[in-house]
């Protein structure tokens, strides 16, 4: 066992202590459901679940248990991209998708970073905020086949607002003139904002299984989740928020994703390997009879030659072209972001929520959490869905 696996099984062992530890005095259900989920998965789905029980820590206002399992879970990712025995056999043709620890999507990583960011922000910890959300703008760029760039605004927006709170003024306004290249109708933050409004509406991209073999990943919407939009009051008082990012979006539009062309190398390579086998099996089988029709000998040389057909016939049925349909089941489709100049918290945040037709739609699944730190700089957290 490398000491990359060794350092990936301690990380889930403790996410499931950490998990178990803290879940039954949960106040609703969602984080307790997570974490005997967690408990009860197979070992190369854990990271997954810990980062499901993650956000259910979160929207509880369980910060150290969503600390605990967020650090636990940015570990197994990054360990999945180390030069180990573990690594490669992530990367590997002989293992199916969903049989291989899951490590996530890019969209899913950088999420994974969003959320430690989060919670660094609610801590005041704003260097460390700054650093997680450049590693989720990170996973974004390397996802980008041959262009090393990233589109994902709303880390960004945070990245420049930890910069800002951390008195850093050049490099938060660098970082929001690139926000302002790819949204322009976001306004940065004004020089005296301290409260920050993070809205999460809607819920996770789903992966589907489509193409023969199901080896290709197809993405759609969550189900019966029409919320689109949303106005929010904080005593009273209007509050503005902008579509940050479209986190179905960035799913289903990651041309070049590394798991796609690992997916599409393997069915090319099965392809290939199993033509290469038929062939040398017709002509080792087609020889030998113009052999022995001939009375001559050949026959040493043919059995090689369909030794070697049947090698490469049965790489072709070993390749596992199967996609990788695991997702992170309680990420949002849509996250709008705000600032404000605000004294303290406020004491009452109410949010109603409207459909693409701009009808009010039930919002009885909402969660609101609030933070602040010892400077006096704030965050409201709202989030309308946990699954």
């Amino acid at each position: 066992m490398t000491s990359c696996t060794a350092k990936r099984n301690n990380v889930l062992a403790a996410a499931l202590a950490l998990a178990f530890t803290l879940a039954p005095g949960a106040a609703r259900a969602d984080y307790a459901a997570e974490a005997a989920r967690l408990k009860n998965a197979p070992a190369k789905d854990a990271t997954m679940h810990v980062l499901q029980a993650g956000v259910a820590a979160m929207a509880e206002g369980k910060t150290q248990d969503a600390n605990g399992l967020f650090d636990n879970a940015l570990d197994s990712i990054e360990g999945m991209f180390a030069n180990t025995e573990n690594a490669a056999k992530a990367r590997s043709l002989w293992y199916e998708e969903g049989a291989k620890d899951y490590k996530g999507e890019p969209y899913e990583r950088a999420m994974a970073y969003y959320y430690r960011g989060l919670l660094y922000l609610a801590e005041g910890d704003y260097e460390n905020a700054r650093a997680s959300f450049r590693g989720g703008i990170l996973q974004d760029a390397f996802a980008e086949e041959q262009q090393f760039r990233s589109d994902f605004a709303a880390l960004m927006i945070l990245e420049g607002w930890s910069s800002q709170l951390n008195g850093d003024k050049d490099l938060a306004r660098e970082t929001y003139a690139e926000v302002a290249r790819l949204r322009p109708q976001w306004a940065a933050p004004a020089a005296g904002a301290n409260l920050l409004v993070v809205a999460e509406l809607g819920g996770a991209p789903r992966k589907v299984g489509d193409g023969i073999g199901n080896h290709e990943i197809v993405y759609r919407p969550a189900k019966r989740m029409p919320e689109r939009s949303l106005k929010i009051e904080f005593d009273g008082k209007p509050q503005q928020v902008a579509l940050a990012e479209d986190v179905f979006y960035q799913a289903s539009t990651r041309g070049g994703r590394p798991v796609d062309r690992l997916i599409e190398g393997k069915v090319a390579f099965q392809n290939t390997t199993g033509a290469i086998g038929e062939a040398l099996g017709t002509i080792a089988s087609d020889g030998s009879v113009y052999a022995a029709a001939a009375g001559g000998g050949g026959g040493r040389a043919l059995g090689a030659v369909a030794a070697v057909g049947a090698i490469f016939s049965m790489v072709s049925v070993n390749v596992k072209p199967r996609a990788d349909v695991r997702y992170w089941n309680n990420l949002p489709e849509t996250l709008h972001i705000g600032t404000v100049n605000y004294q303290g918290l406020p004491g009452n945040v109410n949010v109603t929520l409207f459909d693409d037709k701009g009808q009010q739609v039930p919002a009885d699944t909402l969660r609101i959490q609030k933070w602040i730190d010892k400077k006096g700089n704030g965050v409201v957290w709202i989030k309308t869905r946990n699954h």
